[in-house]
C-alpha cells in the first residue's frame, strides 16, 4: 500500500467492515483527489459509494476541538435545561446542560428531546463539536444516537478547594466557600413543571459571583457562611455561575468569611478571566462605537432594530432608547463599557428627549453620537458592572458609572511619583 495513502484507506475500511480491496479504494480516492475533491468528501463519498457508514470515533471530553464531526463520548449529565429558541422566524424546542466524564466537563445542545435527566449516563454517536463562547461545545444533533448506559462515571471525590476567583465555566464538582450576601426565591419552569429555586450572590473575601441553588436548604440564608461540595459552574449570560444541586453538599461553617471590596481591578488582569460580577475599573474613553445615542428597540424583545423591523418580531412600533458603547483602557487593557440610557443621561448630560431634539435640529440621529464623542473622548470614568465575553468582545454592562474626583493633575503626581521613586 502507498504509505500516504494508508491512514486514509485503514479509515475507510473500517466504515466498510473490511470488505473492500486496498487497491480498489487507493484507485478511487486517488482519481476524486485528482479532480481536486477534498480529502475529507472524498473519504464520505467513498464510504457511501461502497454501502458503508462512517464509524464515530470515540473522543474523552478534554481531547474535543471546535470543528470535529461525528464523534463518540460516554459521559454522564450534570444538569439539563430545556429552552425555547427562535430560529428564523420558528420557534425550536431544545435541551441544553452540562456532561462530564472522567477528564473533563463541557457544555452540551441536545437538538431533539432524548429524554435526558441529570445523573442520566449516555452514550452518543454522530455528535459534533461547535463553538460556544470561545469554548467546544458537544452538539447532539438528528443523526446523533444517544443510549442511556448502567455504567458509572468516576469522578473524583476529594477536590481541591477553590477561590471563587478560580472557578470557570464547566467546572465540575467544584468544592468551595462564601458567605451569602443576598439570596431570594424564584419560581422557574421546567420541563417537569413549575420549581421553586434560590438565586444568591455570595462572596469570598476578594470576589463576588452568582449562585444558583436547585434545592431549598436551612443552610442557604443571607449571612451564612458556607462550605460547598460538588457543586458546578455554567455560564449564565456570560458570567460563571455556581450550581447547587440534589448531589452538592451544603455546610455551614463556624468561622465567617468577610468580604472586602477592591477599589477597582487592573482591565489587564479582568480580561483574562471567563467573566466577572459587580467589578469596578477605571480608565480613559478611547473610543466611542456606532451604535451609540439615539437608538430604536423591540417593544416585545427589547433587542436593537431599524426601520421598526425586528428580525423575531417583525414589522413593530419602535421604542426610543439611547446608550453608549464606548472603549475603555486603563493602560493595562481595553474592553467596550455599555451603558443604558439612565447612565447615558448622568454621563452625557442629556435626557432622551433633549438628545432628540439634537437629531431633529440636525436631520441626523448620528448628531448625537458625535456630540457625545466631543463630550467623552479621553475623559477618565470609572464604572461598576458585569464582564462578559462573548460574540461582541470582552463587554462590561455597567450599573453605574462616574467621573473619579481625582483630577488629572493628581495623577500626573503620582505617577511622576512612581517614577522618581
Amino acid at each position: 500500500m502507498q504509505i500516504e495513502f494508508a491512514p486514509h484507506v485503514e479509515e475507510i475500511k473500517k466504515a466498510l467492515d473490511n470488505k473492500i480491496e486496498d487497491s480498489n479504494i487507493i484507485a478511487d480516492l486517488k482519481k476524486l483527489l485528482e479532480y481536486r475533491v477534498p480529502l475529507n468528501e472524498a473519504k464520505r463519498s467513498l464510504i457511501k459509494k461502497y454501502g458503508g457508514s462512517e464509524k464515530s470515533t470515540g473522543r474523552k471530553l478534554k481531547d474535543i476541538r471546535i470543528g470535529e464531526h461525528n464523534i463518540e463520548i460516554t459521559g454522564q449529565v450534570v444538569e439539563v435545561t430545556r429552552k425555547t429558541v427562535n430560529i428564523k422566524n420558528v420557534e425550536k424546542i431544545l435541551f441544553s446542560g452540562v456532561i462530564c466524564d472522567e477528564t473533563s466537563s463541557r457544555s452540551f445542545t441536545a437538538w431533539s428531546d432524548f429524554n435526558l435527566n441529570p445523573g442520566d449516563v449516555i452514550s452518543v454517536t454522530q455528535a459534533y463539536v461547535r463553538n460556544w463562547q470561545e469554548r467546544p461545545e458537544v452538539n447532539f444533533g438528528p443523526r446523533s444516537k444517544v443510549t442511556k448506559l448502567t455504567t458509572k462515571i468516576h469522578v473524583m471525590e476529594d477536590c481541591e478547594l477553590k477561590k471563587l476567583a478560580d472557578l470557570r465555566d464547566g467546572d465540575i464538582n467544584v468544592h468551595t466557600q462564601f458567605t451569602i450576601l443576598d439570596i431570594d426565591m424564584h419560581e422557574i419552569n421546567t420541563k417537569d413543571g413549575p420549581k421553586k429555586i434560590l438565586g444568591a450572590i455570595a462572596a469570598d473575601e476578594d470576589t463576588k459571583l452568582p449562585v444558583t441553588a436547585w434545592i431549598l436548604s436551612p443552610e442557604l440564608e443571607a449571612g451564612n457562611s458556607i462550605d460547598v461540595k460538588n457543586a458546578y459552574v455554567r455560564s449564565f449570560r456570560g458570567v460563571p455561575t455556581l450550581n447547587i444541586n440534589e448531589s452538592t453538599i451544603v455546610t455551614k461553617l463556624e468561622n465567617k468569611i468577610e468580604y472586602i471590596e477592591k477599589d477597582r481591578l487592573k482591565i489587564g488582569d479582568l480580561i483574562m478571566k471567563d467573566g466577572a460580577y459587580d467589578v469596578v475599573v477605571e480608565g480613559n474613553i478611547l473610543s466611542i462605537r456606532p451604535g451609540s445615542g439615539l437608538i430604536a428597540r423591540c417593544p416585545e424583545c427589547s433587542r436593537v432594530i431599524q426601520r421598526g423591523m425586528c428580525r423575531v418580531h417583525e414589522k413593530v412600533h419602535e421604542k426610543i432608547d439611547m446608550r453608549i458603547k464606548a472603549i475603555i483602557d486603563d493602560g493595562t487593557g481595553a474592553l467596550t463599557l455599555v451603558l443604558d440610557s439612565r447612565l447615558t443621561q448622568k454621563i452625557f448630560g442629556l435626557n432622551i428627549e433633549e438628545a432628540q431634539k439634537i437629531a431633529k435640529t440636525n436631520m441626523s440621529q448620528k448628531a448625537v453620537e458625535d456630540d457625545i464623542k466631543r463630550k467623552l473622548l479621553g475623559r477618565r470614568f470609572a464604572a461598576r458592572g458585569n464582564m462578559s465575553k462573548g460574540e461582541f468582545g470582552i463587554t462590561l454592562v455597567a450599573s453605574d458609572a462616574w467621573e473619579p474626583a481625582q483630577t488629572i493633575q493628581e495623577q500626573a503626581q503620582k505617577l511622576i511619583g512612581r517614577v522618581t521613586g
